[in-house]
């Protein structure tokens, strides 16, 4: 058996170590605690992060399918692209996504289906912008920023049109 001392002794203990662990999140230092006896702790993504980073991985690989679909509808326009799709593989890696099978049909004239593919890369880079602002990780908000940067400049590039 086990004496009633015993019984609230524990009940103490176990509610000092309680109240310690309160404290020490509340103050930011129960990581540097838990480090401190040997374990290793890692930061739990926001939900709302995690949330957004599914959104922008199915909008890039469906963006990185336009401008898959573009270049082999047009094959006068894939050497042009090409650094498109490979800035596109690079986004779309950077945030965990995977290609789209299906693509937008494509317009039969290069000139319009350019001009489609610079205002697909204008309406990503500024979600991609707004994504940035919205990010709760400064990590994540870093990507995303660079991600509206380059999908900028790919938009600009496409509104110039064939070198």
């Amino acid at each position: 058996m086990i004496s009633r001392r015993a019984v609230l002794g524990t009940g103490a203990t176990v509610g000092v170590g309680a109240a310690c662990l309160v404290v020490a999140e509340a103050t930011g230092s129960l990581d540097d605690i838990a480090r401190a006896v040997g374990v290793r702790p890692h930061p739990e993504p926001a939900a709302s992060d995690t949330t957004l980073l599914t959104r922008v991985a199915q909008r890039q690989g469906e963006l990185l399918a336009l401008v898959d679909a573009t270049g082999r509808r047009h094959r006068d326009l894939a050497p042009g692209l090409a650094s498109a799709l490979t800035a596109g593989k690079a986004h779309l890696e950077a945030v965990g996504g995977a290609r789209q099978p299906h693509a937008p049909d494509i317009d039969d004239d290069p000139s319009t289906a350019l001009a489609t593919l610079a205002d697909a890369y204008r309406d990503a880079a500024d979600e991609r912008a707004s994504d940035a602002i919205a990010a709760v990780s400064p990590d994540l908000a870093r990507v995303l920023a660079s991600m509206a940067a380059g999908l900028d400049q790919l938009a600009a590039t496409a509104a110039q049109g064939p070198a």
